[in-house]
């Protein structure tokens, strides 16, 4: 029987996606790189939270650290103990402008502990862009209003008789109602009368969790789309709590039955666990992984066998 240890939103999420990514993830533990992009959400995260810790004097500075952060992020100089050692730093070249303004060869370098696509320097580069431009719109909004009363706050307790774990982006205070804040990086918002908006369990989950604590009803939910500066608002009642908990119950049912199978579709493009993914497969009677741990094409495949081994696997499947 599989732990179900606390569920969280991310969990919940995960594991109704695609459960095998579950299994991988936080039943495996399986160490893979992170995806660029989740990477780079987190360091806003980071970030925003940093921005009311710090008295930064401008704009300008806030984004500059910010650059210095992201290159340290990429480089691997932040990790730690072994995780440090096994990091691999390649070096990728590129034409850049000096100090001068002249165009020279330059280098940069990225830890493999980071996902990057079919272009590691532009993709590197255009994420420190889009950074730069998320910080300074929202340094130039909250600079002079009141903090957050609470920001990355985390919470443990028991829902529906589930142990969960929540981590509020930010609850604010304004004219003595409560507002429960969400910052989201996604490459566009979602449509203002999506079910994504009004009907996810995140969000759901939080609006619980602040009225079990403070024992009173926010007056919003506020889905804070960082990319366009957009805050969209939604609120839950009894019925989407109804929904949660027997999502709940569903996945604690799943976990403890190990019902782990892979849901195969769009979204494959963007896992992180792909080469986790083939080792485990049962379809393919195991691993079908190349020496740059990378999954082999189906024409590839295939041109492995014969005419003749192929001839063979067609008698014996028309004997079955």
């Amino acid at each position: 029987m599989a732990d179900v240890g606390r569920l969280s939103a991310s969990k919940i999420s995960c594991l109704f996606g695609c459960s095998m990514a579950y299994f991988l993830k936080y039943i495996q533990h399986e160490k893979v790189s992170s995806g660029a992009q989740l990477v780079f959400g987190k360091s806003q995260h980071y970030m925003l939270d940093r921005f009311y810790d710090i008295n930064y004097k401008s704009a300008e500075t806030f984004s500059n650290f910010w650059k210095y952060y992201w290159f340290k992020q990429c480089a691997g100089e932040f990790l730690k103990g072994k995780e440090k050692e096994n990091t691999k730093i390649i070096e990728h070249p590129y034409f850049g402008k000096d100090d001068n303004g002249k165009r020279v060869e330059k280098c940069l370098r990225l830890g493999n502990h980071i996902k990057f696509y079919k272009d590691p320097v532009g993709e590197f580069f255009g994420y420190m862009k889009l950074g730069s431009n998320i910080l300074t719109r929202f340094y130039n909004r909250h600079k002079d209003k009141e903090p957050p009363i609470e920001r990355e706050k985390r919470y443990h307790m028991d829902l529906f008789g589930h142990p969960i774990i929540a981590i509020l982006d930010r609850i604010d205070k304004y004219n003595g109602e409560h507002y429960l804040c969400d910052y989201k990086t996604d490459k566009n918002p979602p449509k203002i009368n999506s079910f994504v908006l009004h009907r996810h369990p995140q969000f759901t989950l939080y609006s619980k969790v602040f009225r079990e604590v403070f024992d009173e009803i926010e007056k919003n939910i506020l889905y804070y789309h960082l990319r366009s500066g957009k805050v969209l608002k939604t609120k839950r009642n009894e019925k989407d709590y109804d929904y949660l908990k027997q999502l709940m119950d569903i996945a604690q049912k799943r976990i403890e039955e190990e019902d782990f199978y892979p849901f195969y579709g769009f979204h494959c493009k963007f896992c992180d666990y792909q080469v986790s993914c083939e080792k485990y497969s049962l379809s393919f009677d195991g691993p079908r992984i190349d020496l740059e741990n990378k999954i082999i094409s189906a024409e590839e495949f295939t041109s492995w066998h014969t005419n003749e081994e192929r001839e063979q696997w067609i008698e014996m499947a028309e004997e079955r």
